[in-house]
């Protein structure tokens, strides 16, 4: 069943771009009342047992999905991308959680963005096309918060949520994957010729021209009067360093230039897939 619906989402785009819009837009406008709720029930329970729960929760999503992708597996001809990057997908969400997450409430980041995984690499056949779409989704959910949300704190434009959006993505993907077909790739794909890489490293040059004109600035500078926006509100008081509103772990901050940074290198990381494995819609 779920290859089939994959397959339609392939052989109508239209839809399958409408549907991503609309879930994006699910995700992302609510995010205040769904805090709004988190808090809640940390106050009626405990801030320990709502990461504890989260943290449970994971754990079970993961043996679960797992689960389904090894069974998947067996029908594919192509076996050991899916695998190896699985396992490397695991191990860059326990990096992330060690260096880079405040609280595992923050592990809503993988399952939210897992769907949007499955459905843009079966709209774009390419590890690296979805997951430059992922960051791009992402980051306008970032953006929102940021320029709305969070106006009136002093914030960071959250790359570590961006990235552990693009974990989450990379998941969704090779899910997606092992629901449609894998073979081995005979002829070089020319990457850079991807729109959503395009789009992407478009974005990152914009920020770099407005970066060196000084209409952006990377921190908040107050006496600039020239600057249109600033990337941080924050300045973080250490590199590791916690923050007992946000949660009991130490972590890092991504700054504005180490946060696209580690992104790119991440995608540039998936795009061994392609390299190496053409996916197709299944028969």
């Amino acid at each position: 069943m779920v290859s089939r619906f994959l397959k339609a989402i392939n052989s109508h785009p239209r839809v399958g771009w409408i549907g991503l819009l609309l879930y994006a837009a699910l995700a992302t406008f609510p995010h205040q009342p769904v805090q709004w709720l988190m808090n809640e029930i940390a106050l009626r329970s405990s801030r320990p047992q709502v990461y504890l729960w989260s943290a449970r929760i994971g754990i079970v999503e993961a043996v679960i999905l797992t689960a389904v992708l090894l069974f998947r597996l067996r029908k594919q001809e192509t076996r050991a991308e899916p695998a190896i990057f699985w396992i490397v997908t695991f191990g860059l969400i326990w990096f992330t959680w060690r260096a880079l997450t405040a609280n595992e409430l923050e592990f809503v980041h993988y399952p939210q963005y897992i769907p949007e995984g499955i459905i843009f690499v079966a709209l774009t056949l390419s590890a690296t096309e979805s997951l430059a779409w992922v960051v791009i989704f992402g980051g306008l959910d970032e953006a929102f918060q940021y320029a709305v949300l969070s106006r009136l704190r002093a914030a960071p434009y959250d790359f570590n949520d961006i990235f552990m959006d693009l974990l989450g993505g990379a998941a969704g993907v090779l899910l997606g994957m092992v629901f449609l077909r894998c073979i081995r790739r005979d002829q070089p794909v020319q990457l850079r010729k991807l729109p959503g890489i395009r789009v992407l490293l478009g974005i990152v040059g914009t920020g770099i021209f407005l970066w060196v004109t000084g209409f952006m600035l990377l921190f908040e500078n107050k006496a600039d009067t020239r600057h249109w926006f600033s990337l941080s509100r924050f300045t973080a008081p250490a590199f590791w360093f916690e923050v007992v509103e946000n949660g009991p772990n130490k972590y890092h901050t991504l700054s504005p230039i180490e946060g696209p940074i580690l992104i790119l290198a991440a995608i540039a990381l998936y795009s061994i897939i392609d390299r190496r494995v053409r996916i197709l819609p299944p028969k």
